[in-house]
């Protein structure tokens, strides 16, 4: 897969036409990769490379010029999750005041005809486009038509008869329901960052571990303790995570705190990822450091009875 800015590429690439599937992708949840298994399916048998058209940022955040609209997934965790398909291109735009303006009939015109030269395209049930979101699957039917190309309409994917949607995992993600939401997701729900200097506290305690700096645009988990693992360097560690300001020290402000089993090592700058896979209690203010202790005791005991009964 090859991923292109569509401010900068070369247009002839795209000249024998291609498959596009469209949306905003914030999730690449159950719903979205029916979008693009089916983008890939319509292109190979048409013998067309397949497209994945969608922003550099959440539109909805564009127009409020802040975070009303949390992400799932950042862009390079995009990449890297549809990297594993077949898909050719994974094509980023910038969401701006123009495109923010266009008609519908301008977007498709402009940008699935004249720049992606668009043979077929794969929309969901609920794809809304052009000023205001006037366009939808029923005028993108009657343009392509018009402009020659077909149109393929995905009906909404359920999970135990609930409709798969990026509101809903972010919803379940912050109520701390991990759970589900990686059935949603097909995968446990992650967030990478950066491990930064702590106070230490834990290490002080017997337990080390690394503070975690985020994507300030992510959705965060519920605060409490998760059954974690954390990934760096290619290689997977059991690990317990923690979300939360640490009321029995009386810290300020949210933290991530991870610590991993059966590791030592100083981890500091190092790029990592965490996995939550299941919330196991809420976060606690403990009248002292030795209950605290006790309590993480516990939470380490339970981590391990879980990934001694768990493949994943």
């Amino acid at each position: 897969m090859e991923i292109i800015n569509l401010e900068n590429f070369d247009k002839d690439i795209f000249a024998s036409g291609v498959g596009v599937a469209l949306g905003n992708f914030d999730g690449i949840h159950l719903g979205h990769m029916e979008l693009v298994d089916l983008v890939v399916k319509k292109c190979n048998a048409k013998g067309i490379k397949s497209v994945l058209y969608t922003f550099h940022d959440h539109p909805e955040n564009v127009i409020a010029k802040k975070i009303v609209t949390p992400l799932i997934n950042t862009n390079e965790m995009k990449a890297e999750i549809l990297s594993k398909v077949r898909l050719d291109y994974l094509l980023f735009e910038e969401f701006n005041q123009v495109l923010m303006n266009f008609s519908p009939e301008d977007f498709v015109k402009k940008i699935l005809i004249d720049k992606l030269n668009a043979k077929l395209v794969v929309i969901s049930f609920h794809y809304r486009f052009g000023h205001k979101g006037k366009g939808d699957a029923k005028l993108l039917k009657q343009f392509g038509k018009k402009y020659g190309f077909d149109v393929y309409v995905v009906e909404p994917v359920t999970y135990d008869n609930i409709i798969v949607s990026s509101s809903i995992i972010r919803d379940l993600v912050r109520e701390g329901d991990v759970v589900l939401a990686a059935k949603f997701l097909n995968r446990p729900y992650e967030i990478w960052g950066t491990v930064i200097r702590g106070k230490n506290l834990g290490t002080k305690m017997g337990f080390p571990t690394i503070n975690i700096d985020p994507d300030e645009r992510m959705v965060l988990p519920a605060k409490g303790v998760y059954i974690s693992s954390v990934m760096f360097n290619d290689v997977s560690y059991q690990s317990i995570t923690n979300v939360g300001e640490n009321p029995t020290v009386g810290d300020v402000g949210l933290r991530i705190e991870t610590y991993i089993l059966n590791f030592s090592g100083d981890l500091y700058e190092s790029n990592v990822k965490i996995k939550f896979m299941v919330r196991i209690r809420n976060e606690r203010k403990f009248a002292n450091l030795d209950e605290l202790i006790s309590q993480i005791t516990k939470d380490v005991d339970l981590a391990k009875e879980y990934w001694s009964s768990t493949i994943y």
